[in-house]
């Protein structure tokens, strides 16, 4: 399997089907993952999101919008969408029966067939205006 191919197996098992096991199958033990102002444990990082996410949010669906990848580099556009049925964390705590949508954008360092490494970016600031925390514009 390519990194390429790799990263959109690991993608739509994990966000799109809600397979934590593919963590174990895909993120080495030791993989980073970074994010504005943030470094920690990619399997711990991710696994809080998942189950964040998936806590909140039902009839789940993702996309990939851009995948390609040079040597053991990836990146990947991707687009996810679901349903508010319970709390996310401070942002939302109440269920508000909204489809909501995130957006952003990862880069992946994949050796010998395992993340390793990952930077992440995602646009908080459209999310909170579909809660209706942020006015449009801003």
């Amino acid at each position: 399997m390519t990194p390429t191919e790799l990263i959109s197996t690991f993608h739509h098992e994990l966000w799109g089907a809600g397979d934590r096991t593919a963590l174990d199958r895909y993120v080495a033990p030791d993989a980073v993952t970074v994010m504005t102002g943030f470094e920690g444990s990619t399997v711990d990082v991710m696994r809080e999101d998942v189950d964040r996410y998936f806590g909140a949010f039902d009839d789940v669906s993702t996309e990939i919008l851009e995948l390609f990848g040079s040597d053991d580099r990836v990146v990947m556009w991707w687009r996810t969408f679901g349903t508010h049925t319970g709390p996310y964390g401070d942002i939302a705590p109440e269920p508000t029966g909204e489809r909501i949508m995130m957006e952003g954008v990862d880069v992946f360092r994949v050796r010998d067939g395992v993340v390793t490494e990952v930077r992440s970016f995602w646009d908080a600031a459209e999310v909170y205006r579909q809660f209706g925390l942020l006015a449009e514009g801003l």
